[in-house]
């Protein structure tokens, strides 16, 4: 599994969890948010096909944030509501794995910030009637979840990669 970042690269998800851990130990005094999110769209290609980018954010909060991104692609065809839900589950995915591999370190500094995952749903338009589906499935998994206009780390970060 591979993430890309816009100033080093393409990273394993190791090097990616070392590099959100070190710019962290950087400056340890300020406050964190890490975040997952994860934006999709159906491409042009023939036969269609679905695109998720998933992006892992660490916010120093006022003072900027560094991010990794991943892209798949399924030829499945979804509904909005599929599609909004195979972007939970992706984000939950890589929470939980980020989580696990955490915890093998003992001095990992991320233990003490909740994941948040921030869904591409709101108030407004098509997918308001799955806010509370999408929140409490995210909810019971024990994360943290963001809709709009609070959801950055999809809405705008993965989005900008889909």
């Amino acid at each position: 599994m591979y993430f890309h970042s816009p100033t080093q690269g393409r990273l394993s998800f190791k090097e990616a969890v070392i590099s959100i851990l070190n710019f962290i130990r950087e400056e340890p005094q300020f406050h964190y948010r890490l975040i997952i999110g994860t934006d999709s769209r159906e491409t042009d290609d023939s036969p269609p096909a679905q695109l998720f980018v998933t992006a892992i954010v660490i916010h120093r909060v006022g003072w900027g944030a560094r991010y990794f991104w991943r892209r798949t692609r399924t030829h499945s065809l979804y509904t909005i509501r599929d599609r909004i839900y195979q972007e939970a589950l992706l984000s939950l995915q890589i929470s939980q794995k980020l989580m696990d591999f955490l915890d093998s370190f003992p001095d990992n500094h991320l233990s003490n910030y909740n994941v948040e995952i921030h869904v591409d749903v709101g108030n407004n338009g098509p997918t308001r009637s799955l806010i509370k589906e999408i929140v409490g499935m995210i909810e019971g998994m024990g994360f943290v979840a963001k809709v709009k206009p609070d959801s950055f780390g999809a809405s705008r970060v993965a989005h900008r990669h889909t």
